[in-house]
């Protein structure tokens, strides 16, 4: 016997028999009804379910940050920059309102180096500031209160560069004994570069005068004699060779600094307990301009042509490195290795005490 047949059997003890058809009827419409809707609603939690399984299942697909409940604790971040091919991510950050969508106004400052923006940052009139991580390796060592919170940039050949100008005799590093050499600070991971330049030509700082210039200004002061050589930056290379304004006699990041990790942003102990906020925004800004030159070096090199008076043209010549998102310990180690072994640090340095956590 049919289900049907069933149900009109059980109905017909209580119902007339000219009611038996029709009641019966509507009673395998309403349970044919409520499975169908049963089986809708399963379809739906199975389909969301699947959706949202296969989206985890996606390893390509970034995870979004866990956003603070609360907002920074401060909206206006003041961060010193050199205006170098290392501070592109900063500036692509900026163009791109990766610091607005975190509720972060940055105002870029610029400095001539780690070394000149130390006492800045100590004095608060600095939140943040581009750092070298010699620099900041000696800070620890005097017992400063400097902490690495994110990585910037990462050396490739042709990136800095021993120039000169185009008449000069200089044409080996050997030349430059008793030569007045530009760099941007007296101290710091690019001279260290070129303390390996100078040992490989069988010279030391000794022999040799060492004049403080900002990147933007070393042309120029080979133009007027000011200065013999100068240890420059991109785009500065770039700049001073398609201008036939120098003449590039080495590269400093070859041997020992071969694509070592130049740059990095740094902050205080005090700066940072107080604003765990206001820096993880910057962070996560950061990393998302980082990864977007990664895919597109194109972002760094129009970044340029804003910053400094590189024009489009020659910004694809630039050699722009590398923008790590994350301080690597091994390369870190690295840098406070040639540091101790050039003699800028008297003691052995240990990354992991200067990097900041979630660095």
């Amino acid at each position: 016997m049919t289900w049907l047949g069933d149900q009109l059997g059980r109905i017909a003890d209580d119902m007339p028999e000219r009611d038996l058809a029709t009641r019966a009827i509507e009673a395998h419409q309403r349970r044919r009804r409520n499975v169908m809707t049963l089986a809708a609603a399963a379809v739906v939690v199975v389909t969301v379910l699947a959706a949202t399984v296969g989206v985890r299942a996606l390893s390509g697909e970034p995870r979004t940050a866990v956003r603070p409940a609360q907002p920074p604790e401060r909206s206006v971040v003041k961060a010193g920059v050199v205006p170098s091919v290392e501070s592109a991510p900063v500036y692509v950050a900026l163009e791109k309102g990766y610091f607005a969508e975190e509720g972060l106004t940055v105002q870029p400052r610029i400095v001539t180096g780690a070394a000149a923006a130390a006492p800045e940052l100590a004095m608060g009139t600095l939140d943040l500031a581009q750092t070298d991580y010699a620099t900041l390796f000696k800070t620890d060592e005097l017992g400063k209160s400097f902490r690495i919170v994110s990585s910037l940039h990462q050396a490739a050949p042709g990136s800095f560069a021993i120039a000169v100008d185009p008449g000069s005799g200089i044409r080996t590093a050997a030349d430059l004994r008793k030569k007045k050499i530009a760099v941007p600070n007296l101290t710091g991971l690019g001279q260290l570069a070129l303390a390996g330049v100078l040992k490989r030509a069988g010279l030391t700082f000794r022999d040799v005068l060492l004049v403080e210039k900002p990147y933007p200004e070393m042309l120029l002061a080979m133009d007027k004699g000011q200065v013999d050589a100068a240890l420059l930056a991109e785009p500065y290379v770039t700049v001073g060779r398609e201008s036939g304004r120098a003449r590039i006699v080495e590269d400093p990041m070859t041997s020992d600094f071969a694509n070592v990790y130049t740059a990095g942003m740094s902050a205080t102990d005090e700066w940072i307990r107080a604003n765990p906020r206001t820096l993880a925004a910057f962070r996560r800004a950061l990393v998302k301009a980082q990864r977007l030159i990664a895919t597109d070096p194109q972002q760094a090199r129009d970044a340029l042509t804003r910053y400094t008076k590189i024009t489009k043209a020659s910004a694809a010549h630039v050699a722009i490195g590398s923008y790590p998102a994350k301080p690597d310990l091994a390369q870190l180690q690295r840098v406070a290795d040639l540091a101790r072994a050039y003699g800028l640090l008297g003691r052995p340095a240990d990354p992991a005490d200067t990097v900041a956590k979630g660095g």
